[in-house]
């Protein structure tokens, strides 16, 4: 039986027994053990008491001695650490470490390392200390597995302390292999170090990963982490379409996403939906966020009827953005009922999302209200809570509520100010026209000043005519951010105020030196489903002649209301009769005209502007609502800021950095009976490579699909890889890392065929839900919603039939 036959058994286990703690355990081993055995359990013993009493530091036994004496027990560790997965704790994992190191199994042992790792990366908050020192015994005793290291690197990657996994690197304590560098790019994108994720991708290129789908991942995660997002869509692109899965997508679609790059986000997801891939929770909030960026608020809704038709609804994630959605578009009840419909599925991020729209569109006492019905539900506010809480009070003027609110944040739930919370404070006392105040709260702030907060004392400088405060500010911020143009602007501004017109030429050929460009001011606005882009005196439209005569009805009907144009918004040294021509130029007044142009009476208009609207427009705007009967909503610069509060919030775990199993990383466990199925649109290639290592290295038992096997048939790729993902699936604790393969597998909860328990189900219907959402995303004339189909392939069905046989 070789070395772990019976021969070995009795010497080691006299071992174990040897005196002076278990001497007279050792009895029932000698009697048991064979006469030939015998000699050797004496002297075994001999040696132990001779040991014991010489010295209290036992001589390790060597590697060959130590795996056979402690089988049993090394089993049954493991076994325990496995059967602990459906629930992992630090507590478990330890208790059973102890018993392993008790029952004499080393601590450099590699089966109980890999383990025990195992066990730790499926933790909430793996330990990495812990992680670290399993895997620092294993380095003394020959050249290190991959496995464990990549697992450690994992870990570190998702932990406070993603630095560490480079420096595991830099130790090169084992050869790289496939599942190397995602983490180690993935803890590159979380520190912002491009040029170290720069000399990884080189490595991976000169070690031959780059070509790597999980590779290529993480390579477009980082590049639009670190604001490279033509970097991230050059390495999408040199990716084979068929070698894209879904998380090359949403990778791509939250680079583009993360960078305000709207439009750029629904072209590529026009692509993806001309491929056979269907959009999942992560795809949908990357063009929510498009769509809350363009104020696309009908191609919004209907992705939010697709969200209704797949069961995405109940993706929190999902719900967020759609608050996010509603609530820059100016639809606050909508953003409300999604609010409210979430019910136990809301998260801090959704009572965030709802306070920072409730008061970007104007409703501070109802956000504050609602931060007040928060404690009640005895929920903690985050950082970004509070800075939602607080940009409420600074745009309604609630200056005393803002202070109480402040002291509240540090007395009563223990968050430290950070910037951001400080010149939220800044912004405060300056839009409440106390800007001495808001100077002396920022030399005496504790932390440094950056250049936001001396640009937002600036800013209140300009509007109330503060003249020398104002240049104190530029000069701090020409130190801090030398260049940037709307400092220039808002200097430029302050001086026009003051009537100082030479300052303001002097300034502005400053900026043509310097080759500081202004960034021009356009205004958005949705009609039939398509976005149209305006600026200051534009002539390009087709319509350009329409639009201009229209503009001139909607100056004529003003007059007859009594408005007179506030000339003082125009900051330009140049006759009365010209300014009137320029501000009734401005962008926003040409999409309002061509919306009033186009659209069907009663229909509401929704502008967005990248700059700050005038007060000029702003009053404008009233009469032309009140004229001719509509809902105008307008999402300035200043309402937008405030906006990506709860973005910001969940940006960070959007894109998941995928792993072919083994699992790696942190775990999270649905609720009830799930099953682990092939995700369908994945490529034949990826496919074959998860079904390959679930059968293999992943111990998955598909005896069964050999030919003539029970679920041999139907011997398709789909049936297949979706009967190995799911004995996998259930033998590793059910968790959601343990369904990845890299993409290829998804958790489904609902049960196709009743009468049957126990199975796993896979729709290949979802393709025409993707063909329903790409003809309403272009057709938005049509309301009529389409209908769930759910058809279960006669091919899907057998093999569940047979997994329902293996289960009972």
């Amino acid at each position: 039986m070789g070395l772990f036959g019976p021969r070995h058994i009795g010497p080691a286990l006299a071992h174990l027994t040897s005196p002076p703690r278990w001497a007279g355990d050792s009895r029932p081993t000698l009697q048991k053990s064979t006469a030939r055995n015998r000699a050797k359990i004496h002297s075994a013993r001999a040696g132990g008491g001779a040991r014991t009493a010489a010295s209290r530091r036992p001589v390790a036994p060597p590697m060959s001695e130590a795996i056979p004496s402690t089988r049993p027990a090394l089993r049954h560790c493991v076994a325990l650490l496995r059967l602990h997965l459906a629930a992992p704790s630090l507590a478990a994992a330890k208790q059973i470490h102890a018993r392993a190191l008790r029952a004499g199994v080393p601590t450099s042992h590699p089966l109980l390392a890999k383990h025990l790792l195992f066990h730790l990366a499926a933790l909430r908050a793996p330990p990495l200390r812990y992680a670290v020192a399993v895997l620092s015994r294993l380095l003394p005793h020959g050249p290190l597995d991959p496995f464990p290291l990549n697992t450690v690197l994992r870990i570190a990657a998702g932990s406070p302390r993603p630095r560490v996994a480079l420096e595991l690197h830099r130790r090169r304590l084992a050869l790289p292999d496939t599942h190397t560098y995602p983490p180690l790019i993935q803890a590159c994108a979380r520190l912002l170090a491009l040029r170290e994720g720069e000399c990884l991708h080189a490595e991976a290129a000169k070690n031959g990963f780059v070509t790597l789908v999980f590779v290529q991942n993480s390579l477009v995660h980082l590049y639009g982490a670190c604001g490279l997002f033509e970097s991230a869509h050059k390495v999408f692109d040199e990716m084979p379409v068929r070698g894209r899965n879904l998380v090359s997508w949403n990778s791509m679609l939250n680079s583009f996403a993360a960078n305000g790059r709207p439009n750029e986000v629904l072209t590529v997801f026009w692509e993806m939906l001309g491929v056979d891939f269907a959009p999942d929770g992560f795809t949908i909030v990357s063009v929510l966020t498009a769509c809350a960026e363009f104020g696309a608020l009908a191609l919004g809704r209907r992705v939010h009827v697709y969200v209704e038709k797949v069961g995405l609804v109940e993706n929190s994630h999902v719900s967020n953005a759609l608050i996010d959605l509603y609530a820059k578009c100016g639809s606050v009840n909508d953003a409300r009922r999604i609010f409210e419909e979430m019910g136990l599925g809301r998260t801090v991020v959704s009572w965030t999302s709802l306070i920072v729209g409730l008061a970007a569109n104007g409703f501070g006492k109802e956000a504050l209200e609602l931060f007040s019905l928060m404690e009640r539900e005895k929920l903690v506010p985050t950082e970004i809570t509070m800075v939602g809480v607080l940009y409420a009070c600074s745009h309604c003027g609630l200056v005393d509520d803002g202070f109480r609110y402040f002291d509240r944040m540090k007395e009563d739930y223990g968050i430290s100010p950070r910037i951001e919370h400080l010149g939220c404070m800044v912004d405060l006392l300056g839009r409440a026209g106390r800007v001495e105040e808001a100077y002396d709260y920022i030399i005496t702030m504790p932390l440094e000043p950056n250049a936001v907060v001396w640009r937002t004392l600036l800013g209140s400088c300009a509007m109330h005519k503060k003249l020398e405060l104002g240049k104190v500010a530029w000069e701090r911020l020409v130190e801090l951010d030398p260049g940037h143009s709307g400092d220039y602007v808002l200097l430029s501004n302050l001086y026009a105020a003051v009537g100082m017109w030479a300052d303001v030429h002097v300034l502005r050929k400053t900026m043509v030196k310097d080759r500081v460009r202004k960034n021009p001011g356009h205004s958005l606005v949705e009609l039939r489903n398509s976005v149209y882009e305006f600026v200051m005196g534009d002539r390009s439209h087709p319509e350009s002649e329409q639009i201009y005569e229209m503009l001139a009805e909607i100056a004529e009907r003003l007059r007859r209301e009594g408005y007179i144009p506030r000339t003082s918004n125009v900051l330009a040294d140049i006759e009365e009769e010209e300014k009137e021509t320029a501000l009734n130029y401005h962008s926003e007044r040409l999409a309002i005209a061509f919306a009033l142009l186009k659209s069907l009476p009663g229909i509401p208009i929704r502008i967005i502007k990248n700059l700050r609207m005038c007060g000029d427009c702003h009053v404008a705007f009233n009469l032309i609502s009140k004229v001719y009967d509509r809902e105008i909503i307008v999402r300035d610069r200043i309402s937008a800021a405030g906006a990506r509060v709860a973005p910001q919030e969940k940006a960070e775990s959007a894109t998941p950095i995928p792993t072919l199993s083994p699992p790696e990383g942190n775990m999270t466990f649905v609720d009830g009976v799930t099953w682990c199925v092939a995700r369908p649109g994945v490529s034949q290639e990826d496919l074959q490579n998860a079904l390959d290592w679930a059968c293999g290295q992943g111990g998955a038992d598909c005896t069964p699909l050999q030919p003539g096997g029970r679920c041999y048939q139907p011997d398709t790729l789909l049936s297949h890889a979706s009967y190995a993902f799911n004995i996998f699936y259930q033998q590793n604790g059910n968790s959601d890392i343990a369904c990845n393969f890299g993409g290829a597998g998804t958790i489904i909860k609902r049960n196709p065929i009743p009468g049957i328990r126990d199975i796993f189900c896979i729709s290949t219907d979802s393709r025409k839900h993707v063909d329903d959402l790409r003809s309403c995303v272009y057709d938005v004339s049509s309301s009529e919603s389409f209908p769930i189909r759910v058809n279960w392939v006669d091919a899907t069905k057998k093999a569940l039939a047979c997994i329902a046989a293996e289960v009972e």
